[in-house]
C-alpha cells in the first residue's frame, strides 16, 4: 500500500484537475447559453422585421401603380375637355336667357304701361 504522504500530492493533482474540468465545463455551458440567448434575440428581431416588411409590402400593394396614375390622368384630361364644352354651352344658354329676360321685361313694361 501507498503511504499517506504519497496520496497528498496525488489527491492535490486530482482535485486540481477536477477544478480545471469544472471551470472548463462551466465556461462551456455559459458560453453555450450566451450563444443560445443571442440566437433567440436575433430570431425575435428577424420575426419583428419580417412582420414589418409584410406590412410595408401590403401597403405598397394597395398603392396605385404607374398605369393606374396614367389612366387617372387621362380620365381627368377627358373631364377637363367635357367641362370646357359644358362651359361653352352654359355661356350660350346664359346669352339666350339674357335675351329672353329682355323680351319678357319689354312685355311686362308694355302690359303694365297699357293698363294705366
Amino acid at each position: 500500500m501507498t503511504s499517506s504522504s504519497d496520496l497528498g500530492p496525488l489527491l492535490a493533482l486530482v482535485l486540481t484537475a477536477l477544478s480545471i474540468l469544472n471551470i472548463l465545463y462551466t465556461w462551456w455551458r455559459t458560453r453555450d447559453q450566451n450563444v443560445e440567448s443571442r440566437f433567440k434575440a436575433g430570431s425575435e428581431r428577424m420575426d419583428r422585421l419580417d412582420s414589418r416588411l409584410a406590412s410595408v409590402e401590403q401597403t405598397l400593394r394597395a398603392q396605385p401603380t404607374k398605369e393606374d396614375m396614367h389612366a387617372l390622368h387621362l380620365a381627368m384630361r377627358d373631364m377637363q375637355g367635357e367641362f370646357k364644352a359644358m362651359s361653352a354651352t352654359m355661356e350660350g344658354n346664359n346669352k339666350i336667357m339674357s335675351r329672353l329676360e329682355a323680351i319678357v321685361a319689354r312685355h311686362e313694361d308694355h302690359l303694365l304701361g297699357g293698363a294705366r
